[in-house]
């Protein structure tokens, strides 16, 4: 599958050496030049459907805070609510 038209734009990308040299040796292995690996990747790629809507950013936490309360009450609420960084009361 071929994406665009007859004309044919040039694109010189940086690839760490790690990757050149593995995409190298697969088209060697698979009679076959980077120039075609790179064209089926990019055409693999560019034929998926798209995500509908925007994109939630992963954090690397689990879940989501929903609350109905401005961020300062929560604040305010949470501090208000520690216990484990005061000293004990003394008998």
């Amino acid at each position: 599958m071929w994406i665009g038209g007859d004309t044919v734009g040039k694109l010189i990308v940086e690839v760490p050496d790690s990757v050149h040299v593995t995409l190298k040796r697969y088209a060697f292995t698979h009679h076959t030049t980077l120039k075609d690996i790179i064209l089926t990747l990019l055409n693999r790629f560019l034929s998926q459907p798209s995500r509908s809507g925007p994109t939630r950013k992963t954090t690397g936490f689990c879940g989501v805070w929903q609350d109905p309360r401005r961020p300062e009450e929560i604040v305010r609420d949470i501090r208000t609510h520690r216990r484990w960084f005061q000293r004990p009361p003394q008998a």
